[in-house]
């Protein structure tokens, strides 16, 4: 065998084993991701059928700047807590009248690969926030495994807006609660 064909195959099989072919396709990462209508009651059943988890709930919409800013971090919490027990889900909070708000929020969790639960709320947004107890986003809720929720981190507060930081706290906390374990 020459330098030459040792060479290209040497190169061949660098790309290949490095992830080349392995990159999912467009369809394959949209197949992976979902957003489910509820109306609030079906949400509140959603939420009970995770007993038994650890649920971190991210509250967001597509028209909210640091909702956006912010969501990326979640999927990298899924990345790196989903093997251990941890339950991620988001809670899309756009305005259920608008198609164009549907394909945004859509496209959005495709693009960032959100492989998790998500759920659009299928309720008028005032009411929406009113049923959630919340007075804006992004918020974020997580629950322990009994379904009593533990930390609710949300800007609600001008003078104390929680940061990335926080939710990571709140989650190495849980994980290392020993009565929940």
């Amino acid at each position: 065998m020459t330098l030459r064909a040792i060479a290209s195959a040497t190169i061949i099989a660098v790309l290949f084993l490095s992830g080349c072919a392995k990159q999912p396709l467009p369809q394959e990462k949209a197949a992976a991701v979902s957003l489910v209508p509820v109306t609030f009651p079906q949400w509140q059943q959603s939420l009970a059928g995770y007993r038994g988890q650890f649920v971190v709930v991210d509250f967001w919409a597509t028209w909210c700047a640091p909702c956006i800013e912010r969501f990326p971090h979640i999927v990298q919490l899924h990345e790196k807590y989903g093997r251990q027990g941890i339950r991620f889900v988001s809670m899309d909070l756009d305005d259920r009248s608008d198609p164009q708000a549907l394909d945004r929020a859509r496209e959005f969790l495709i693009t960032h690969n959100a492989a998790f639960d998500n759920y659009r709320m299928d309720e008028v947004v005032p009411d929406a926030f009113e049923k959630l107890d919340l007075l804006g986003i992004p918020a974020v809720f997580i629950y322990d495994r009994q379904g009593k929720l533990r930390y609710r981190l949300t800007g609600d507060n001008p003078n104390k807006q929680y940061t990335n930081q926080d939710v990571d706290k709140a989650i190495e906390q849980i994980l290392q609660d020993k009565s929940e374990l």
